[in-house]
C-alpha cells in the first residue's frame, strides 16, 4: 500500500507541477489583464468551496473510495483540453469551473486516506507525501523552459497524460474495508465537526494563510515578469521550494514528536511571512529563488502538521469531510486571494502584494501563537514500530 500512495502522490504531483504553476502566465499569454485572471482563478476556488466537501461526504459514506478517483481523474484528463481550445472569457471560466470541480477529490482524499490508513500499513502522511513533493520538483525546473519556447498551453496535454496514468493506477489500489454504512451522513456529520468549536476557530485562522499562500501561487509569474526577471526562471522557484520539502516531509514524524504539533505549524506559517516580506523589497533574482528554500520549509511544516491536527479533531466517522472541508477552507481563501491579489498587482505592482501577504501571514502566526487548547492535540508515536497513531490527549 505505501508503494502504491507514494506512486499516486508522484504522478499527481507531477501532473499539477505540469501546469498550475504557469496558469498566470497561460492565461496572461491568452491577452487577459491581472483582475481578469485573478476572476478566472477564483472561479475555480468558488468551485472548489462547494466540491470538497461534497466529495468528502462522498468518500466518508462510499463503500469503495477508488470509483470516486478513477472518474475523477479520467474526466479531468478531457476537460483540459477545455483550456487549449478556450480564448474567449466565458469558454475560459466555464472550463476553469469543470476541471475545478472534477479535479478537487485526487489530492484531498488520498490525504484522508492516508492519514486514517497508514498507521496501519506501516507509514507516516510526511513519508509518502515526499513523493508528490519529489515530482513536482522534477517538473517544473524542465517545464519553465519548455513552455517559455513553445508556448504554456501544451501544460494541459501534460497534465492529462498523468491523469490517465492516475487513472490506471486506481486499478491497483486494494478496497479498503469500510463499514456497510456510515454512523452518520450529511449534516449531522458536519454537525460532529463543528461541535469542536476547536476546529472552527482552526478552518478561519487558515483562510488567512491559504490566501496568502494562494496569491504567491498564483502571482509570483506575474511578479517575474512585472520586474523584469527571467520569466524562464519561473519554475526553479516551485523545484526549490518542492526539492526542500522532501526531506522534511520524510522527517515530519520525527520533528513532530519532538517539538509538538503546534510549534511545528507556528514555525511553517513564520517562514512564509519571512519570505513574502522580503520578496516586497524587490530583491536581486539570484535572493528570490534563494527565498524559495523558506517556501519549501513552509509547506512542509505547516501541511504535514495541520492535516495531523485536523485529524486529531475530527471524529472517526467524518475524517475524510474533515479534510476536504480543510481544503474547502483553502478554497475560499483562493477565492478573495486571486480576485484581490489581481487588482493590487494591477494597481499597486507585485512587491505592495507581497509586503501585504507578510502582514496577512504574520497576524495568522500570532492568533496561532494564541489558540486556545492547543495542547490538547497531540500526535502519539509508538516507537516499537514507527507508526504513527492519531489520538487526542486531554
Amino acid at each position: 500500500m505505501k508503494l502504491r500512495i507514494s506512486m499516486f502522490y508522484l504522478v499527481l504531483y507531477i501532473g499539477m507541477g505540469s501546469f498550475m504553476p504557469f496558469m498566470s502566465l497561460f492565461l496572461n499569454e491568452r491577452g487577459y489583464d491581472g483582475a481578469t485572471i485573478g476572476i478566472i482563478l477564483a472561479a475555480g476556488s468558488l468551485t472548489g468551496i462547494a466540491a470538497q466537501p461534497i466529495f468528502g461526504l462522498i468518500n466518508d459514506a462510499a463503500r469503495d473510495y477508488r470509483t470516486l478517483l478513477k472518474v475523477s481523474s479520467f474526466l479531468s484528463a478531457i476537460v483540459a483540453f477545455g483550456f487549449i481550445f478556450s480564448h474567449a472569457f466565458i469558454p475560459m471560466i466555464i472550463t476553469a469551473i469543470i476541471f475545478s470541480f472534477l479535479n478537487t477529490p485526487a489530492g484531498t482524499i488520498v490525504d484522508a486516506i492516508t492519514v486514517e490508513n497508514g498507521p496501519k500499513f506501516g507509514f507516516t502522511f510526511g513519508q509518502v507525501r515526499l513523493w508528490g513533493a519529489l515530482g513536482f520538483a522534477f517538473v517544473t525546473v524542465i517545464a519553465g523552459y519548455v513552455y517559455s519556447a513553445i508556448g504554456y498551453h501544451y501544460s494541459f496535454l501534460a497534465f492529462s497524460f498523468f491523469s490517465i496514468i492516475m487513472f490506471l493506477l486506481m486499478f491497483t489500489f486494494p478496497k479498503l474495508e469500510r463499514a456497510k454504512r456510515p454512523a452518520v451522513l450529511g449534516k449531522e456529520v458536519l454537525g460532529a465537526l463543528f461541535t469542536n468549536w476547536h476546529f472552527g476557530l482552526f478552518l478561519g485562522i487558515t483562510l488567512l494563510i491559504s490566501g496568502s499562500v494562494t496569491m504567491n501561487f498564483s502571482y509570483l509569474p506575474i511578479y517575474f515578469q512585472k520586474l523584469n526577471y527571467p520569466v524562464d526562471l519561473v519554475g526553479w522557484n516551485f523545484t526549490i521550494a518542492a526539492v526542500v520539502e522532501i526531506p522534511l516531509f520524510w522527517l515530519s514524524a520525527k520533528l513532530i514528536r519532538r517539538i509538538g504539533l503546534f510549534p511545528m505549524l507556528i514555525l511553517g506559517i513564520f517562514a512564509y511571512a519571512i519570505k513574502y516580506i522580503v520578496m516586497g523589497f524587490a530583491p536581486p533574482v539570484g535572493v528570490v529563488l534563494s527565498l524559495q528554500a523558506l517556501d519549501g520549509l513552509a509547506f512542509a511544516f505547516y501541511f504535514s502538521s495541520a492535516v495531523e491536527i485536523v485529524n486529531l479533531m475530527a471524529p472517526k466517522h467524518a475524517k475524510a469531510t474533515a479534510q476536504t472541508l480543510f481544503a474547502a477552507a483553502g478554497g475560499i481563501a483562493g477565492i478573495v486571494g486571486n480576485v484581490v491579489g489581481g487588482l493590487i498587482v494591477d494597481q499597486q505592482g507585485p512587491q505592495y502584494l507581497f509586503l501585504l501577504m507578510g502582514g496577512i501571514v504574520l497576524l495568522g502566526t500570532l492568533l496561532f501563537i494564541f489558540f486556545p487548547g492547543k495542547r490538547k492535540y497531540q500526535l502519539v508515536i509508538n516507537d516499537t514500530n514507527g507508526t504513527e497513531d492519531t489520538s487526542m490527549s486531554h
